[in-house]
Protein backbone atom coordinates (compact mmCIF):
# COMPACT_ATOMS: atom_id res chain seq x y z
CA UNK A 1 0.00 0.00 0.00
CA UNK A 2 2.81 2.35 0.90
CA UNK A 3 4.50 1.78 -2.51
CA UNK A 4 1.28 2.56 -4.31
CA UNK A 5 0.83 5.86 -2.46
CA UNK A 6 4.45 6.91 -3.12
CA UNK A 7 4.21 5.94 -6.79
CA UNK A 8 0.92 7.82 -7.18
CA UNK A 9 2.41 10.90 -5.48
CA UNK A 10 5.41 10.84 -7.86
CA UNK A 11 3.16 10.61 -10.90
CA UNK A 12 1.02 13.52 -9.69
CA UNK A 13 3.90 15.79 -8.61
CA UNK A 14 6.34 15.09 -11.47
CA UNK A 15 4.64 17.42 -14.02
CA UNK A 16 4.69 20.34 -11.55
CA UNK A 17 8.42 19.88 -10.99
CA UNK A 18 9.04 19.84 -14.74
CA UNK A 19 6.90 22.96 -15.17
CA UNK A 20 8.91 24.74 -12.50
CA UNK A 21 12.10 24.03 -14.42
CA UNK A 22 10.63 25.39 -17.66
CA UNK A 23 9.44 28.59 -16.00
CA UNK A 24 12.94 29.57 -14.91
CA UNK A 25 14.31 32.66 -16.69
CA UNK A 26 17.20 31.64 -18.96
CA UNK A 27 20.50 33.38 -18.31
CA UNK A 28 21.63 35.93 -20.88
CA UNK A 29 24.55 34.65 -22.91
CA UNK A 30 27.74 36.62 -22.37
CA UNK A 31 29.33 38.29 -25.41
CA UNK A 32 31.88 36.21 -27.23
CA UNK A 33 35.27 37.99 -27.27
CA UNK A 34 37.69 37.36 -30.14
CA UNK A 35 41.14 38.79 -30.88
CA UNK A 36 41.63 40.89 -34.00
CA UNK A 37 44.95 41.65 -35.71
CA UNK A 38 46.00 43.35 -38.92
CA UNK A 39 48.84 44.81 -40.99
CA UNK A 40 48.18 47.87 -43.18
CA UNK A 41 50.03 50.00 -45.70
CA UNK A 42 48.82 53.44 -46.70
CA UNK A 43 48.29 57.08 -45.88
CA UNK A 44 49.14 58.68 -43.48
CA UNK A 45 50.94 56.13 -41.24
CA UNK A 46 52.70 54.15 -43.99
CA UNK A 47 53.28 50.64 -42.59
CA UNK A 48 51.32 49.81 -39.42
CA UNK A 49 50.25 46.89 -37.23
CA UNK A 50 46.88 46.72 -35.45
CA UNK A 51 45.57 44.67 -32.57
CA UNK A 52 42.24 44.68 -30.83
CA UNK A 53 39.17 42.85 -29.62
CA UNK A 54 35.82 42.01 -31.19
CA UNK A 55 32.87 41.70 -28.82
CA UNK A 56 30.29 39.55 -30.66
CA UNK A 57 26.97 40.66 -29.14
CA UNK A 58 24.75 38.32 -31.16
CA UNK A 59 26.07 34.86 -31.96
CA UNK A 60 23.42 34.37 -34.64
CA UNK A 61 24.19 37.50 -36.67
CA UNK A 62 28.00 37.70 -36.28
CA UNK A 63 28.05 41.40 -35.53
CA UNK A 64 29.35 43.38 -32.63
CA UNK A 65 31.72 46.01 -31.33
CA UNK A 66 35.36 46.32 -32.34
CA UNK A 67 38.06 48.16 -30.41
CA UNK A 68 41.54 48.48 -31.91
CA UNK A 69 44.94 50.06 -31.35
CA UNK A 70 47.22 50.60 -34.35
CA UNK A 71 50.91 51.46 -34.21
CA UNK A 72 52.55 52.73 -37.40
CA UNK A 73 55.81 54.13 -38.71
CA UNK A 74 54.45 57.69 -38.72
CA UNK A 75 51.65 57.66 -36.15
CA UNK A 76 49.33 55.79 -33.82
CA UNK A 77 45.55 55.29 -33.94
CA UNK A 78 42.82 54.21 -31.54
CA UNK A 79 39.43 53.23 -32.96
CA UNK A 80 36.12 51.74 -31.87
CA UNK A 81 32.92 50.94 -33.76
CA UNK A 82 30.65 48.37 -35.37
CA UNK A 83 31.79 45.24 -37.23
CA UNK A 84 29.77 42.71 -39.20
CA UNK A 85 31.21 39.36 -40.29
CA UNK A 86 29.83 38.24 -43.67
CA UNK A 87 30.80 34.59 -43.90
CA UNK A 88 33.31 31.92 -43.14
CA UNK A 89 35.99 33.16 -45.55
CA UNK A 90 37.17 36.16 -43.50
CA UNK A 91 34.82 38.69 -45.11
CA UNK A 92 33.62 41.62 -43.03
CA UNK A 93 32.96 45.34 -42.96
CA UNK A 94 33.31 47.85 -40.15
CA UNK A 95 32.52 51.48 -39.41
CA UNK A 96 34.62 53.04 -36.65
CA UNK A 97 35.31 56.31 -34.90
CA UNK A 98 39.05 56.98 -34.99
CA UNK A 99 41.58 59.14 -33.16
CA UNK A 100 44.94 59.46 -34.93
CA UNK A 101 48.17 61.07 -33.70
CA UNK A 102 50.78 61.55 -36.41
CA UNK A 103 54.54 61.63 -35.89
CA UNK A 104 57.55 62.64 -37.94
CA UNK A 105 56.71 62.84 -41.65
CA UNK A 106 53.35 61.14 -42.41
CA UNK A 107 51.95 61.03 -45.92
CA UNK A 108 49.38 63.77 -46.73
CA UNK A 109 49.26 64.98 -43.11
CA UNK A 110 51.11 67.16 -40.67
CA UNK A 111 53.53 65.59 -38.23
CA UNK A 112 52.84 65.68 -34.48
CA UNK A 113 49.15 66.49 -35.01
CA UNK A 114 45.96 64.88 -33.69
CA UNK A 115 43.06 64.04 -36.00
CA UNK A 116 39.58 62.63 -35.21
CA UNK A 117 36.96 61.22 -37.57
CA UNK A 118 35.46 58.06 -39.06
CA UNK A 119 36.87 55.13 -41.01
CA UNK A 120 35.22 52.34 -42.96
CA UNK A 121 36.89 49.07 -43.86
CA UNK A 122 35.88 46.19 -46.07
CA UNK A 123 37.62 42.81 -45.86
CA UNK A 124 36.86 41.05 -49.12
CA UNK A 125 38.14 37.51 -48.57
CA UNK A 126 40.60 35.85 -46.16
CA UNK A 127 40.95 39.16 -44.29
CA UNK A 128 42.42 41.03 -47.28
CA UNK A 129 40.81 44.39 -47.90
CA UNK A 130 40.94 48.17 -47.82
CA UNK A 131 40.12 51.02 -45.48
CA UNK A 132 39.16 54.64 -46.14
CA UNK A 133 38.45 57.44 -43.73
CA UNK A 134 37.85 61.12 -43.20
CA UNK A 135 39.49 62.82 -40.21
CA UNK A 136 39.63 66.43 -39.09
CA UNK A 137 42.41 68.17 -37.16
CA UNK A 138 41.69 68.53 -33.44
CA UNK A 139 45.03 69.95 -32.32
CA UNK A 140 46.11 73.58 -32.71
CA UNK A 141 47.29 74.79 -36.13
CA UNK A 142 49.91 77.42 -36.94
CA UNK A 143 47.66 78.76 -39.72
CA UNK A 144 50.11 77.93 -42.52
CA UNK A 145 49.40 74.20 -42.70
CA UNK A 146 46.94 73.04 -45.41
CA UNK A 147 46.20 69.68 -43.71
CA UNK A 148 43.12 70.53 -41.63
CA UNK A 149 41.21 67.64 -43.24
CA UNK A 150 42.71 64.24 -43.81
CA UNK A 151 41.65 61.39 -46.07
CA UNK A 152 43.06 58.03 -44.99
CA UNK A 153 43.51 55.20 -47.47
CA UNK A 154 45.17 51.84 -46.80
CA UNK A 155 45.24 48.24 -47.93
CA UNK A 156 46.05 45.34 -45.70
CA UNK A 157 45.32 42.02 -44.09
CA UNK A 158 43.07 41.93 -41.02
CA UNK A 159 41.20 44.60 -39.11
Amino acid sequence: MRRTVVSLALVVLAPTAAHAQEAAVPAKPTPQISPAVGVHYGSPMRLSAAGGLIFDMSRHRNDGVIMALEVGQQGNEVSAGYIRMLGSFGSAYSLRAALLRTAGEPWNATGNTTYAGVEASWLIVFGVGARVGYLRRTSRSNGLDPHDNLATVSVGIGI
